[in-house]
């Protein structure tokens, strides 16, 4: 299961409160432009999420309304970032990876570092031991699910090692 808008802001959110359009920012950051959402799907998902009880909208006198995290949120937030599916492919370990390294604390990061390399070392086909001259589309398509296994098992041992920039700040 990838990961929906809503899990997104809520990981957002428990980092520090927020606007929509704040919220859409950081989201364009963390994932690129290619993957930019439009600021009515984030109200949309923070709407679900308040109706969820995981969010709170807080006054809007001058402002545009800004959105925090209830308990019950930061409880659903963590659950989702360091509960990785055994099943998690590629795009969900990359979103819960991105979203470590852009809005939590050192230790969370870990924590989802290691949570994430433990999925994808489970599901990492192991290479048949002797390589074949002729090949098939299914053993060429397992050759290549067993390579982008190991190139993204190398990337977050990659990541694991370096300091962030949130790191550097606090």
């Amino acid at each position: 299961m990838t990961a929906t808008l809503g899990d997104i802001l809520l990981v957002f959110l428990a980092d520090s409160p927020g606007s929509a359009y704040e919220l859409r920012q950081r989201h364009a950051q963390t994932f690129g432009a290619d993957r930019a959402v439009d600021v009515l799907r984030v109200v949309a998902a923070l709407t679900r999420q308040e109706r969820l009880g995981h969010v709170r909208a807080g006054g809007r006198r001058r402002g545009p309304r800004t959105y925090a995290l209830t308990e019950n949120g930061q409880r659903r937030q963590r659950a989702w970032m360091l509960d990785v599916p055994a099943d998690a492919g590629g795009p969900d370990v990359l979103d819960r990876v991105l979203l470590a390294m852009a809005a939590t604390d050192r230790a969370t990061f870990d924590a989802v570092v290691a949570s994430c390399l433990a999925v994808l070392e489970s599901q990492r086909a192991r290479p048949a031991s002797r390589r074949r001259e002729v090949v098939s589309a299914p053993d060429a398509r397992a050759e290549l699910e067993a390579m982008m296994a190991s190139s993204a098992i190398r990337w977050v041992r990659h990541l694991a090692g370096r300091r962030r920039d949130r790191d550097a700040a606090a």
